[in-house]
């Protein structure tokens, strides 16, 4: 069995570098949160249903709904 333990240097190196990753990944979580209330705010402009899930395509614009099986990031 292999038994080692990493020095003291290293660990903490390893720990700060999970914390940045933690750091961000809290980013992202919020970036997507403010994403979502955005689209929530321009999505009935367009004439969409709230309680549907629609996919936009962000080369053309276009706006396409859905199906309940093939939910993605609205």
């Amino acid at each position: 069995m292999f038994n080692k333990k990493l020095k003291k240097e290293d660990l903490e190196e390893l720990k700060k570098r999970e914390e940045i990753m933690n750091s961000y990944k809290l980013v992202v979580s919020a970036l997507e949160i403010q994403n979502r209330i955005y689209m929530n705010g321009i999505l009935p402009k367009y004439g969409c249903d709230m309680n549907k899930n629609y996919n936009i395509n962000l080369k053309t614009g276009e706006i396409k709904e859905l199906k309940p099986q093939q939910k993605k990031n609205a």
